[in-house]
């Protein structure tokens, strides 16, 4: 066996090891698989101005990302956006929510909406954390 490492490798073998793993995960774990989804904000020409990027799977919802537009920040669409995809792990029966961020991305933006800290990397990238945040959703009509 010859090991090679790669330091800019392609999306194919990206790929290609990604569905390895979840092939290994699905044999382990009953239905096992993630949705993804978006739900953004659009101006008039069409552009995204806000967005999040989530994930349904294993009982979860997972925030991969979270944007909005500088001029827009501080006027209600990320806590609007954050909302609407706990709503959406809601309705697919996720029992929580999870998603790191990092000291200066305002980690308070989703303390004030719940999410409470459960694993920090200190020193990351320089003098920066990076915050583990989780909060519990209420299910309606949860299954016994």
């Amino acid at each position: 066996m010859e090991i090679i490492l790669e330091s800019d490798p392609g999306m194919e073998e990206i790929n290609f090891l990604e569905q390895q793993l979840l092939q290994f995960n699905c044999a382990q774990i009953n239905n096992y698989s993630y949705e993804n989804f978006i739900i953004k904000a659009i101006d008039d020409s069409n552009s995204i101005t806000a967005g999040i990027h989530g994930q349904i799977g294993g009982g979860w919802l997972y925030i991969a990302s979270l944007w909005v537009r500088g001029d827009l920040r501080g006027q209600g669409a990320g806590k609007k956006l954050l909302s609407l995809a706990e709503e959406r792990g809601i309705e697919k029966k996720c029992g929580g929510v999870y998603l790191y961020t990092y000291s200066f991305q305002s980690p308070g933006f989703y303390e004030k909406s719940g999410y409470e800290v459960f694993g920090t990397l200190e020193d990351f990238c320089g003098n920066h954390s990076k915050l583990y945040m989780k909060k519990r959703l209420a299910l309606q009509n949860p299954q016994p």
